[in-house]
């Protein structure tokens, strides 16, 4: 960690006392040029640091910059222990940690980013990432499971972006299966998970969890063609300090600790009781290329309704004709 975000975290840390620089220089180890030399950066960056004199030196205000240190740190608190890297611009997180698994990296770590030149979705859609209105971030992960339990974490990803948005907005959220979580009936998150299958054994390798969030509204809008099912956590205009900091660190940690409990299944509960489509007439959306669904005793394999989701996250779905199918992929619709 540099003494900058040292700094920076004894300063949040702190908020409601002046630390004087020879504190500073004391605690850190460093001297007073280099405290001296990250205030000035910090404050560069947006930072309102204030210094009195025979006081020391208060940090008034936070901008919503992505700080690897500062989640590392909320990361600890939740007793998790794991790199976290960011990066101003990358093409996509997912493809990042892929080429640095390449190059040898073998262990678990975190990847965020303020902006994705090309953001990836599922079937190979566009993920719209903006500069500063969005949390892009991806964890590399090499979990004990084969490639069919695998699939499980693209829905331990959506209970715990639902939970943390939640606690952090105070707004009420939901997860339409399989992955997509929305508020105010828009998805503001998606979430892509992909790994690497030994041909030797066929165990997973590893796996790699994208979550991209809209936090924010951007600037202009939504592009025209997913204006009408994009949404935000929050308005343009609200205040930012530190917010995309926060939920990232409360989505990594509610990830973290499903993850760590997954055999225990912990998670299903918070994804069954924010489900929006228990209960609701589905329509079940064919992968392109596919043959259209079967008449079966004469009733349509097309619609169905959704009575619950199992322990495996497949989506039970019951048609006309009485009969129960479990879905294991795919995507629904549904009316709101």
């Amino acid at each position: 960690m540099t003494v900058k975000e040292q700094v920076l975290l004894f300063l949040e840390r702190h908020r409601e006392n002046a630390v004087s620089g020879e504190e500073l220089a004391r605690q850190l180890s460093v001297s007073r040029a280099a405290i001296w030399k990250a205030i000035k950066s910090l404050q560069k960056d947006g930072y309102a640091i204030e210094g009195v004199n025979n006081k020391g030196y208060t940090l008034t205000k936070a901008p919503d910059i992505l700080s690897a240190a500062y989640i590392e740190q909320e990361l600890q608190k939740a007793g998790f222990t794991i790199p976290v890297k960011t990066e101003r611009m990358v093409s996509s997180t997912n493809t990042v940690l892929k080429q640095y698994v390449s190059e040898g990296q073998k262990e678990d770590m975190i990847l965020l980013a303020e902006e994705q030149s090309g953001g990836r979705g599922r079937r190979g859609r566009a993920f719209f990432s903006p500069e500063g209105s969005g949390l892009y971030m991806s964890l590399l992960l090499h979990p004990e499971m084969t490639p069919e339990e695998a699939t499980m974490l693209t829905t331990v990803a959506a209970a715990a972006v639902a939970q943390a948005v939640e606690q952090v907005s105070g707004v009420d959220v939901g997860i339409k299966w399989v992955n997509d979580v929305w508020v105010r009936k828009k998805k503001i998150c998606g979430i892509l998970t992909e790994g690497s299958v030994s041909m030797e054994d066929g165990h997973l390798e590893y796996a790699i969890v994208g979550i991209g969030i809209n936090v924010y509204e951007p600037v202009g809008g939504f592009p025209e063609e997913i204006k009408e099912v994009a949404g935000a956590v929050f308005p343009n205009d609200v205040s930012r300090e530190n917010l995309r900091n926060r939920i990232a660190s409360g989505v990594l940690a509610q990830f973290l600790e499903y993850y760590h409990k997954l055999p225990e299944r912990v998670y299903l509960e918070e994804y069954r009781k924010r489900s929006v489509v228990i209960g609701r007439q589905v329509k079940i959306i064919q992968p392109e290329g596919a043959k259209p669904p079967e008449m079966v005793r004469g009733a349509s394999r097309e619609h169905g309704l959704a009575v619950g989701i199992d322990d495996q996250c497949h989506l039970l779905v019951r048609y006309d004709d009485g009969t129960t199918e479990s879905l294991s992929n795919g995507e629904i619709s549904i009316k709101l």
